[in-house]
């Protein structure tokens, strides 16, 4: 009995271990992504932003299959669509204007039957801030004496598909959708006005990862 007993606590142990070992090595703890695409103004913010290009840059910590902790880079640039002059070094120019979104958040994973797709849902706080700017003059730095800015905080929400290339899933392709919504306020960029808004935005991102 006694023997019996012992070779299936070693059988169990044996098996915990296994299963334990191939839960460890079905995914990576840091995953980065860079991604294009648009941003898109909804609602209201519709009035005064436009759709412009969007460029992503984001690092994800994973604790576990399930869980990871998210930062990232969200940058459009002429959504304020500002047709300024600006005051620069090198005189009046025509300004332009970008838009920083700074996602602080989490997700969940949520799994699939299939080994090389991955889903994820997240939510989490975001700051934006939108500047006036000039261009500047080659490598020589043109310094703006007119341009204005503003910013708040907001949160935002995100679905992501993602495809593994390799059976080793480091590197993928993938979609993220995003929706931010904030309140910024300060001077006026662009066609924002210098008022205090709720600003919506519809982001779009079409990603290549690296996962280690």
């Amino acid at each position: 009995m006694r023997k019996s007993l012992s070779c299936a606590l070693g059988l169990l142990a044996a098996a915990s271990s296994c299963c334990f070992a191939q839960g460890s090595e079905d995914f990576h703890r840091d995953n980065v992504t860079v991604g294009v695409g648009p941003a898109i103004p909804v609602g209201n913010s519709s009035n005064y932003l436009s759709t412009a290009p969007l460029v992503t840059v984001g690092y994800g910590y994973r604790f576990n299959r399930w869980f990871q902790a998210d930062a990232g880079l969200d940058f459009a640039f002429g959504a304020a669509n500002n047709q300024n002059g600006e005051i620069s070094d090198f005189g009046t120019v025509q300004g332009g204007d970008h838009e920083f979104m700074i996602p602080l958040g989490g997700r969940v994973y949520v799994p699939t039957r299939f080994s090389r797709i991955e889903t994820s849902v997240g939510a989490g706080a975001a700051y934006l801030h939108y500047s006036e700017t000039v261009a500047s003059n080659g490598f020589v730095q043109n310094n703006c004496y007119s341009c204005t800015s503003r910013g708040g905080w907001g949160g935002y929400g995100l679905a992501n598909v993602s495809y593994f290339l390799d059976s080793n899933r480091n590197l993928r392709v993938g979609t993220t959708l995003q929706y931010i919504v904030g309140r910024t306020n300060g001077e006026p960029v662009g066609d924002v006005p210098g008022l205090r808004t709720t600003d919506h935005w519809l982001n779009i991102a079409f990603e290549f990862g690296l996962s280690f």
